[in-house]
């Protein structure tokens, strides 16, 4: 029978699996950005990881719901459960971000295949971005080094910035082409969404980091918007 350690080696292990599967499903965005059209199999792969996100935020869940009811543990290894918890659910959240995200690729590959271009390339930039700060969040929960947290939260603000700065072409491009205002609308709606998934990364971030550190950075928040 495991005692509370192995079983919270064998929780951060699905955990990073989970993470692994959400990865792959963002590579699949951004294979179909950067090449404009959705393949098939990709297609059909996306729904598939989303199935086993699913089975695994299930799974873990209840592993963790058990192991505070069995081994009721204190301080940090409670809140690592918690995170876990927490993190589980923001992950399936994501994972259903980017199969709707496809989706909507797919729809507008249809429509206006040619979309990326007149953005000049700039969506494929923007979701490489998020990338790579979901890739940073991952090395940081596999080797908690919190060093590299504290870093990705300030990145929330460049996203911010590139996302408004995409919806400003696109409305540039309404402008020049309104026949296409309808799919160009489709795109922005792709954009927050895939920046809403950007902001799940940072509420990620800020649970690790309260893990590892003890630091509530969003009890900080608040109380910085009170004094102010």
């Amino acid at each position: 029978m495991r005692n509370l350690q192995e079983s919270l080696t064998g929780l951060n292990e699905h955990y990073l699996e989970m993470l692994k599967h959400l990865n792959r499903m963002l590579e699949i965005n951004l294979e179909a950005i950067h090449d404009g059209k959705v393949n098939p199999k990709l297609y059909g792969e996306c729904f598939i990881v989303e199935d086993v996100i699913n089975a695994f935020e299930v799974k873990v869940k209840e592993d963790c719901i058990n192991c505070i009811a069995r081994f009721q543990p204190a301080a940090k290894n409670l809140r690592e459960l918690i995170m876990l918890i927490d993190g589980v659910r923001l992950i399936e959240r994501m994972a259903d971000i980017l199969k709707a995200n496809f989706r909507a690729i797919k729809n507008i590959e249809t429509n206006s295949p040619e979309i990326n271009s007149r953005l000049d390339g700039a969506f494929y930039e923007y979701l490489i971005k998020i990338k790579k700060i979901f890739d940073s969040y991952v090395t940081s929960f596999a080797t908690s080094d919190e060093t590299i947290l504290y870093e990705l939260i300030s990145a929330d603000e460049e996203i911010n910035k590139k996302t408004d700065e995409i919806v400003s072409k696109i409305a540039n491009c309404i402008k020049e082409n309104p026949n296409e205002t309808e799919i160009l609308l489709e795109v922005v709606s792709l954009v927050k969404k895939y920046e809403r998934f950007s902001d799940h990364i940072i509420h990620l971030v800020v649970d690790l980091v309260y893990t590892l550190k003890g630091e509530n950075l969003r009890k900080k928040e608040l109380l910085e918007e009170q004094e102010n």
